[in-house]
């Protein structure tokens, strides 16, 4: 931090002065996941309404953070799985940096937290890492319930 002080440019002083919530708003739109439309980011409580509550198939709902790294671990394993599902069960991530309202309305205190979501209403949950035979019968119980 300080040798970006010492440039003395303006660029270095308007990225200091930047509120950081506009800067990771404007770096969310540049964030890949590896996936196909299977998986998508929620920010806003009109958002999930829109994708998870009115979602015409099952939906894995998956709070995470950055920092947080059984959500790192976790993440990318969940994808591939509702990747493997062929759209009959999608996957919204929601980051709880990003979106602490929709968090506290959810009860979050813990990340990761997953909950299996259908016809509007939350099926199923677990906090923590699950290992793989753990997270395929997660989601199957999404799909039969």
């Amino acid at each position: 931090m300080l040798n970006i002080l010492r440039l003395g440019s303006t660029l270095a002083r308007a990225a200091v002065t930047t509120k950081p919530t506009f800067i990771a708003s404007k770096m969310s739109q540049f964030r890949h996941f590896s996936h196909g439309t299977s998986v998508f980011e929620i920010e806003s409580s009109e958002d999930f309404n829109e994708k998870v509550i009115q979602s015409a198939v099952p939906v894995i709902v998956d709070f995470h953070a950055d920092w947080c790294g059984p959500c790192q671990a976790l993440g990318p394993r969940l994808e591939e799985k509702v990747n493997g599902q062929n759209g009959n069960v999608l996957l919204a991530k929601i980051n709880v940096d990003h979106a602490g309202e929709l968090a506290m309305d959810y009860g979050i205190s813990a990340v990761p937290t997953v909950f299996a979501f259908k016809n509007g209403e939350k099926i199923a949950a677990f906090t923590g890492v699950l290992d793989d035979e753990q997270l395929d019968k997660f989601i199957e119980n999404a799909l039969t319930y």
